[in-house]
């Protein structure tokens, strides 16, 4: 490969073809930012991992259009549901009723089917990637694999990574103005940056696992009761057999299954010492079809190992998440166990947090070296053009410290609410006991992904004064308000309503419907109420002003031809907004609530200058 910069040069490299290095990819395309994304491996996973993304996943993934495809990948798994327990697979199973039901939902469902415009999916990852991989061919996005990066190092201009064609064994260099670091829970790249992880160590108390991938002909024997984890004790027989303790979870409710075999370092064994015939035994155990004695053709069936992962049920999170140009997403930052569903959700929401900063300190800034001459990708939204005489603020690498400072607790948290799931062995804990309740109560909030809150120094929001009542009388009174604190507070993801748009005087539904949320995605948006018309000309002459940011904003409940109204009565968005007929919502492109105004205030234009200054750290 030419060494010549502007064929190497790239605005981004992701490091890491995961789902969290692809979902990067995609989302900065979204933002019209050229990438290259490195991954050493030949192609996706194959080995099951996450087994769900959550409803906030899901809404970030309707901004990129993928829903429909993630939902046909996923829809083998569409019967999943279910936590269950038993001495072996057989007993756990056959007691339990055949019931012809439908499509079951995740987790909560039904409480948060109200706050969003689609639910959460069950698809595991080995699934979900390909789906990522197709849409970043489809869309232009340069995807390297079998490219390994050697190693990395920055200047106050740009990132230089050395790479290698593992497949040709040829080494060049990559450049770029900034780095995603999305290359697994090993990651070299935080190694070379000598970035230290707090947490668990290597110790028995964070528990250590085996992931076993197998086949077997298992679908006819769960169909109509499908469960999602199947905890296993099997009690030792004989001085000769260990107990096995694991889980198993389902992947298609065919023939693909998973057991987490759990094994004890401070009892001598070691990852090595479960061989693939040997996983197939303890398997077969577990299974309990020859224990059960039944006469059937599950009792001699093939048990198939088609790959072993070994993994520990720890906690560990990368004391920072940038380093200069370099910044850390998924597990690369953070490792958490599974059990409240939040790996790989945290992971897609670090990058989607990531990139539209990425994207606005970019395009604010034409003039550094993302002008290359590879040819344009016609699909992508273009930026704006060179800040002309009256731009008078462009945005600064200090505005992409707020990643770190928003994420950094989130995922800490996230963290800790998994650690509490799990027992000593790594598992998931099923005991009835004040632990195990409390665990529950806080994975409520989680497993959605709709109650993050952005609080704290340096986070990209502008905090309001709640008053004496906190705030209580501009809450609505919903599940999705009082509980879920998606009420229109700054840091909070922008309350989903149902729109439908005026038209040549008479209302448009538009297919599939429109949620506030579809209004979101490449820029700031304003939302004014029914009687906020002034917010208009505000948001078009503020914007003038900045170079690479744009501010569109709608009128929702408004009269006029094109304005949008809610499905449910007129002022149903200013209610969920907790705002006023004059008042406004600023939402930043990600979705959430960067600044409320209740009712429009004197000066209401200055006032929207200086909250974009404060927001791009521009003061």
């Amino acid at each position: 490969m030419s060494s010549d910069l502007d064929s190497t040069h790239v605005p981004v490299l992701i490091v890491g073809g995961g789902v969290v290095g692809l979902s990067a990819a995609l989302f900065l395309n979204h933002h019209g930012i050229r990438t290259t994304l490195i991954e050493k491996h030949s192609g996706t996973s194959i080995h099951p991992r996450a087994r769900s993304v959550n409803a906030r996943t899901m809404e970030i993934y309707r901004e990129l259009n993928l829903v429909p495809a993630i939902i046909e990948a996923g829809k083998s798994m569409a019967p999943t549901m279910g936590l269950i327990s038993g001495h072996t697979f057989h007993s756990a199973i056959s007691p339990r009723p055949r019931h012809i039901k439908a499509q079951r939902s995740l987790p909560f469902a039904s409480l948060t089917s109200t706050m969003g415009p689609v639910p959460g999916q069950f698809i595991s990852l080995e699934m979900l990637e390909p789906v990522l991989l197709s849409a970043a061919k489809d869309r232009g996005i340069d995807a390297q694999f079998s490219t390994e990066c050697l190693s990395i190092s920055q200047s106050e201009e740009k990132v230089t990574a050395k790479v290698k064609k593992r497949d040709l064994g040829e080494e060049y260099e990559i450049t770029a103005d900034y780095c995603i670091a999305a290359d697994g829970a090993n990651s070299p790249i935080r190694t070379q940056l000598q970035i230290p992880r707090s947490g668990a160590s290597e110790s028995e108390s964070s528990g250590h696992l085996l992931n076993i991938l197998f086949t077997a002909p298992l679908g006819d024997f769960v169909k109509d009761r499908e469960f999602s984890i199947l905890t296993i004790h099997h009690p030792s027989t004989s001085p000769l057999d260990r107990a096995i303790d694991g889980i198993f979870t389902s992947i298609n409710n065919s023939d693909r299954w998973v057991f987490h075999l759990s094994y004890s370092p401070s009892n001598g064994e070691t990852a090595s010492d479960f061989p693939k015939e040997r996983c197939a035994e303890i398997i077969t155990t577990a299974l309990g079809f020859q224990e059960s004695g039944a006469e059937n053709e599950n009792a001699n069936m093939k048990v198939e190992i088609l790959s072993i992962l070994p993994w520990q049920a720890s906690v560990r999170i990368a004391s920072r998440m940038q380093e200069g140009r370099i910044f850390l997403a998924g597990d690369a930052a953070h490792q958490m166990p599974p059990y409240a569903g939040q790996g790989a959700n945290t992971g897609i929401a670090d990058a989607h947090n990531l990139a539209w900063k990425l994207a606005v300190v970019l395009k604010s800034n034409p003039s550094s070296k993302t002008k290359t001459k590879a040819k344009t990708n016609t699909s992508l939204t273009s930026p704006r053009s060179p800040p002309t005489p009256s731009s008078k603020y462009s945005v600064r690498d200090t505005f992409l410290k707020t990643y770190q400072a928003e994420r950094l607790p989130i995922n800490t948290h996230a963290a800790a609410v998994s650690a509490s799931s799990a027992d000593s062995k790594g598992l998931l804990s099923m005991k009835l006991n004040t632990r195990t309740i409390i665990s529950v109560v806080k994975r409520m909030f989680l497993i959605a992904g709709l109650s993050v809150w952005y609080t704290g120094p340096g986070v990209g929001i502008i905090p309001e004064d709640p008053g004496v009542l906190r705030g209580a009388s501009w809450r609505a009174w919903s599940f999705a308000g009082l509980v879920m604190g998606l009420d229109g507070r700054p840091g909070r993801r922008a309350p989903h309503v149902w729109l439908e748009r005026r038209g040549a005087g008479r209302m448009v539904g538009e297919g599939g419907g429109v949620s506030t949320l579809d209004l979101f995605g490449r820029d700031f948006v304003l939302l004014t109420g029914s009687g906020g018309r002034e917010w208009i000309q505000a948001a078009e002459k503020v914007s003038s002003n900045l170079s690479g940011v744009d501010i569109k904003a709608y009128v929702i409940g408004g009269d006029e031809e094109g304005d949008y109204v809610p499905v449910d009565g007129k002022s149903a968005f200013e209610t969920a907004a907790g705002i006023s007929s004059s008042g406004v919502l600023l939402v930043r492109s990600d979705g959430f609530v960067a600044w409320r105004e209740r009712r429009i205030p004197v000066g209401y234009e200055d006032r929207l200058e200086e909250v974009m200054r404060r927001l791009l750290c521009l003061e």
